[in-house]
């Protein structure tokens, strides 16, 4: 989750019951008669965190970054995972403000509960905010700190470890920091569900819905907003590079206060697999309305143990 008017979600509905109607490409191969019979699948629920899932069983790291979208697979029970912008910058001019957003070291630690649960602990990193007027140039907000603390529980309930559709739903909650201009102080949660589709070997499709319950931009009752997201990731045609996927994603964001604005941004992103457990990745979010940032370049990183 990287970061309304009011917006429906049946046009997620729509792109859900769309994907699904998509065909899916598979791979023809010729069967053997005389091969043998495959040996049994792993039992992998008999692990938990006390009795961690063994190396050579493990699933290929799956990350929630580049991208907004988070993924639906959750770490093996009784590993560790980290994963983290060292970089990343947003810039917005909006309403007769120009504001800049500098962020780093905001690691998402994740812990495997059981093959199919794992507990995660989100920091917001350490930002710098500075507001200027846009047509003097006058400072109007400047903050900077530590910001606020999410809690996640991320449940698999399909395919975590086989098949061509896999969906997990993650409640949150927010904790605040103190922060002043940087974090709203006040406590906030939500649920998000991604959804993820198998094209083929190579490319897949997440759609991913969210639903938060959020403080009013002028008070302190709630608001409810939605985020929405579509976004396609796989190898580059034409470009042989192992290990380098690139993802494409539409996002939009909107909900019930009328003082915060929607917004739309179309998000890009590389991620390079250094070895089976580091990945690096880049990209850049642009936004498609005035609300959103106009530009927001990252750099990450992210490990598991």
């Amino acid at each position: 989750m990287r970061a309304m008017g009011q917006m429906k979600i049946s046009g997620t509905a729509a792109a859900v019951f769309f994907l699904w109607t998509l065909p899916l490409f598979a791979n023809d191969s010729e069967t053997d008669s005389s091969s043998q019979t495959a040996p049994p699948a792993l039992d992998k629920s008999v692990y938990t965190l006390f009795d961690p899932t063994p190396d050579s069983a493990l699933r290929p790291l799956e990350t929630d970054r580049p991208p907004k979208a988070d993924t639906p697979y959750t770490v093996d029970a009784g590993h560790f995972q980290y994963e983290t912008d060292v970089f990343n910058y947003a810039y917005t001019n909006y309403s007769g403000v120009k504001t800049y957003n500098y962020l780093t070291l905001d690691p998402v630690w994740k812990l495997g509960l059981t093959n199919f649960a794992d507990f995660e602990v989100q920091f917001t990193g350490y930002q710098q905010i500075v507001q200027n007027n846009s047509f003097s140039g006058a400072t109007v907000t400047r903050g900077s700190g530590f910001g606020d603390v999410y809690f996640k529980l991320k449940v698999n309930l399909i395919g975590n470890d086989k098949g061509d559709v896999t969906f997990a739903v993650i409640p949150y909650v927010k904790a605040p920091s103190d922060t002043p201009v940087i974090s709203d102080r006040v406590v906030e949660g939500g649920m998000i569900a991604p959804l993820r589709l198998a094209l083929n070997a190579d490319y897949s499709i997440v759609v991913m819905s969210e639903f938060d319950a959020l403080k009013k931009a002028d008070s302190l009752s709630r608001y409810v907003s939605f985020a929405n997201l579509i976004n396609i990731s796989g190898p580059i045609p034409g470009l042989n590079i192992k290990d380098l996927t690139a993802t494409l994603e539409f996002y939009a964001e909107a909900g019930t206060d009328p003082h915060t604005p929607t917004i739309y941004t179309f998000d890009t992103a590389l991620a390079y697999l250094i070895t089976p457990t580091v990945q690096v990745d880049t990209g850049i979010d642009f936004g498609l309305n005035k609300a959103a940032p106009k530009i927001q370049p990252f750099v990450g990183l992210s490990q598991r143990f």
